[in-house]
């Protein structure tokens, strides 16, 4: 089985959930564009991206504060 194949055999699995009372199963949608998907993944990784360096940013801040804070009781 070649690569091209093995992705879309894993894009393209269904799937599914059965419900208890009523026996129906609801087939999930899966989106087979890879162009699509790779846009999306993109996306999602650059705005993790941004959450982390926002996250490094404000620690960054609170070390400085805390510094200052420091500097503050030394002198008292």
């Amino acid at each position: 089985m070649n690569l091209l194949a093995k992705i879309k055999n894993y894009f393209s699995e269904e799937v599914e959930e059965a419900d208890t009372d009523l026996k129906e199963v609801e087939v999930q949608e899966i989106n087979l564009d890879w162009k699509e998907v790779a846009l999306d993944l993109n996306q999602s990784l650059i705005e993790t991206q941004e959450k982390y360096q926002q996250a490094n940013q404000r620690i960054a801040d609170l070390e400085k504060i805390v510094a200052i804070y420091k500097e503050k009781e030394n002198v008292k």
